[in-house]
């Protein structure tokens, strides 16, 4: 018995300090929601009722960079704010291609590129302004050459074909013998073709010999040469009028591929402005239903 009464008393002694430090912890947990609640005043909202848990949004990991960005037409207390106006609408894919395709530059004015547009509109214009230049003065200078064959020559015509034109230049006269004549020449060809067949030969030099008013005869050979080299600079005017249309394609080409690379880039920005953030801070309430801020960070 009096070992078991030491036994008690022995219990006793640990039993009173144990049952005082639980009664303290208690009394402490009591006192701790409400210090917390002076010490941090939003949290106090949150205990108080003022701010509703069910009002409380927790940003998850895949609508977190979404949340971050304002919404058009609200402020952040929750008050209506007047409509934001719409963004101009901007051509993209095979649109902006097409519109590049059919005038270099409208491609870029409708993805928005005005810096870009401007330097492939521009050169449109330089291009078709070459042309028409070229082919104004290549104009002028056949008519140029036209007068000189009517006045020095003898030509009673404006209006023959190329050919014709060149055998005025190439030929001092276009009848009789002897060097410098086309019906010498012509002679020479129809007894290639009809070797001893004379009047096959007449017959073919009558069929292709200039006469009338088609017929010519320079008075100088100074004169014959000038025009020569005026018809000369006519073609070269006309041959450089055909490279704008070469001209032209190039820049439909390099056009289209600048839209292709604008198309690339929109497509790279658009996937990095949906890439997650690593760090976010955001508020959230434990089991218990305590509130508390989170910040949290990926690695």
């Amino acid at each position: 018995m009096a070992s078991r009464s030491r036994s008690a008393s022995k219990a006793a002694r640990f039993a009173l300090p144990l049952a005082a430090a639980v009664v303290t912890t208690i009394a402490a947990a009591g006192v701790a929601p409400e210090a917390a609640r002076a010490a941090w005043s939003p949290l106090a909202a949150l205990y108080d009722g003022g701010l509703p848990l069910d009002r409380v949004v927790v940003a998850e990991p895949d609508s977190f960079a979404a949340a971050a960005q304002p919404v058009a037409g609200a402020t952040l207390r929750g008050e209506k704010a007047e409509p934001a106006g719409e963004a101009p609408k901007r051509a993209t894919g095979k649109k902006a291609l097409l519109y590049s395709l059919l005038l270099p530059g409208m491609g870029e004015l409708s993805m928005g590129e005005k810096g870009r547009a401007a330097g492939f509109l521009v050169g449109e214009g330089l291009i078709w302004s070459n042309f028409i230049y070229w082919r104004v003065a290549g104009h002028l200078r056949k008519d140029d050459y036209i007068e000189q064959a009517m006045l020095n020559a003898g030509v009673g015509v404006n209006k023959e074909s190329d050919d014709y034109w060149r055998l005025v230049g190439q030929f001092e006269r276009s009848s009789g013998s002897g060097p410098g004549t086309y019906e010498e020449d012509l002679r020479r060809e129809a007894r290639d073709l009809y070797p001893g067949d004379p009047a096959a030969q007449d017959a073919f030099v009558a069929a292709k010999l200039p006469t009338g008013n088609r017929a010519w005869d320079w008075s100088s050979p100074d004169l014959q040469d000038s025009y020569a080299n005026t018809r000369e600079s006519s073609k070269r005017a006309f041959n450089r009028a055909q490279y704008s249309f070469a001209a032209a394609i190039l820049n439909r080409v390099v056009s289209v591929i600048d839209v292709q690379l604008l198309r690339h880039k929109a497509a790279k920005e658009a996937r990095s402005s949906r890439i997650q953030p690593d760090t976010r801070f955001y508020a959230d309430t434990d089991a218990d239903g305590y509130g508390r801020l989170v910040l949290e960070r990926r690695f």
